[in-house]
């Protein structure tokens, strides 16, 4: 759809408009009473959101100088990390009042379409990329940095939602941590990690989005490693052990999906529609695959197995991206990868 919407110019369409849909289902939400108004609304929701997710990088990508893309999307994921936090908290706020916590949100919803109408400019529609780019961009999607990326970033996003699709039941059953209280570990990890985007994207412009990748991937492997060794060890502590390490894991995750948007859209042989279009198609995968795996451990193993699992699919995404950590990988490669890819305001 982001490619859809890139080549006919409707991304400001697409983006403000999912936000009255999601609105809506959120309403919907509140007023049903049944499992079968939520889940067709859940689906419309979701598609919605993913659709908005896709399409809001292009409004720096495409409309600012590539120079600023660093800067301006690590700003951008620390907007989209404090809308995290906020929801978190009405989350919170709303547990026993869940109707008054879906009509704010929708509220909040409808708010930001009626803002986006007043500030977001209009985008021109992409260059259309000749059939022989095309082959070229399908064929290189299976080698090179693209291909590298592409299995770094769907073995992180498999590790990582392996752990935070089921936070509550690991913490509860491996560490003695109520719901109550991993709900709290992970919104201050998801506040820090939220204050940490501006800062993955400092070291980006020193580093390269690769040195912020393997940081967030090293931390992260540290964080899941450590309850591993708690868990299984039973060692004394455990449960502060593992209440730290959730935090850092949160945290982290900032690290990585600032590093996965720069790189994207940096080296995708197409337009940057595609690309986020792509980024978020991983994420979801990783999210099904994380979902999936920990129905089946927990089952044989039990869940403290799943923070052993997560760090080494991890360790597996930590070498399949040897070839991006390096600066010299990042050096000029706007230029030499992506060739067409001028923005607008350049």
């Amino acid at each position: 759809m982001g490619s859809l919407a890139d080549r006919r110019g409707i991304q400001r369409g697409v983006f403000l408009w999912s936000f009255p849909v999601m609105a809506l289902a959120m309403v919907g939400f509140g007023l049903g009473t049944s499992v079968w108004i939520w889940a067709p609304l859940a689906l419309i929701f979701g598609g919605a959101g993913s659709l908005a997710g896709t399409v809001a990088g292009l409004f720096i990508v495409e409309a600012q100088p590539m120079k600023e893309w660093n800067n301006r999307l690590s700003w951008f994921r620390l907007a989209y990390g404090l809308g995290q936090v906020v929801g978190l908290i009405i989350a919170a706020l709303a547990a026993t009042q869940l109707r008054f916590g879906w009509i704010l949100s929708a509220v909040l919803l409808a708010t930001g379409f009626f803002l986006g109408r007043r500030q977001l400019p209009r985008l021109m529609p992409a260059t259309p990329t000749p059939s022989g780019t095309r082959t070229k961009g399908i064929a290189a999607l299976l080698r090179g940095k693209i291909g590298v990326f592409l299995l770094t970033w769907l073995l992180t996003m498999m590790g990582v939602q392996t752990f935070f699709n089921v936070v509550p039941l690991v913490m509860r059953d491996s560490f003695a941590v109520n719901p109550s209280t991993s709900s709290i570990l992970f919104l201050v990890g998801a506040v820090l990690g939220t204050l940490c985007y501006p800062l993955a994207g400092s070291i980006a412009n020193r580093t390269g989005p690769g040195a912020v990748l393997l940081v967030g991937v090293g931390a992260t492997n540290l964080a899941f490693g450590s309850m591993a060794i708690a868990a299984m060890g039973d060692i004394p502590g455990r449960a502060v052990i593992g209440s730290i390490a959730l935090i850092v894991a949160a945290t982290a995750y900032s690290f990585e999906v600032v590093a996965a948007t720069l790189m994207v859209v940096k080296i995708y042989p197409g337009p940057e529609g595609s690309a986020m279009g792509l980024l978020n198609g991983i994420i979801a995968l990783g999210a099904v695959l994380g979902a999936l795996v920990p129905s089946f451990l927990a089952q044989a193993f039990g869940y403290s197995a799943l923070p052993a699992f997560a760090c080494g699919v991890l360790v597996l995404a930590a070498l399949a991206g040897l070839p991006l950590y390096r600066r010299s990988v990042w050096r000029g490669a706007p230029a030499a990868v992506v060739g067409s890819k001028t923005s607008p305001a350049t």
